[in-house]
């Protein structure tokens, strides 16, 4: 800290956070611990909307595929997509059925 009270950030770590210049920091303090938070403005807090049934299942069959280590591997964003569709599709046609 210097004589004005400021603090350097190392050069590494701003970078490993992805500071920018600008960003603003809440000032924590336990005990004799102080912690920097970064601020994050309002108007990039967004909330994300439900996620459906479906949408929950495909995510946890994601997650089982990438546990196993192998998983599938898209040649393109397009594919992926056709193939999310269709498994959403196949899971709708499954739930109808029972």
């Amino acid at each position: 800290m210097d004589e004005n009270g400021k603090v350097q950030i190392p050069l590494e770590t701003i970078k490993k956070l992805g500071l920018k210049s600008g960003t603003e920091f809440e000032l924590k303090r336990d005990d004799d611990v102080l912690v920097l938070k970064t601020i994050i403005p309002k108007k990039f807090k967004l909330k994300s909307p439900s996620l459906s049934a479906s949408e929950k299942m495909e995510i946890e069959e994601s997650e089982k595929e990438f546990a196993t280590q192998n998983p599938k591997v898209y040649d393109s964003a397009s594919d992926l997509l056709d193939a999310l569709h269709a498994e959403r599709k196949k899971a709708q046609t499954a739930k109808r059925a029972k």
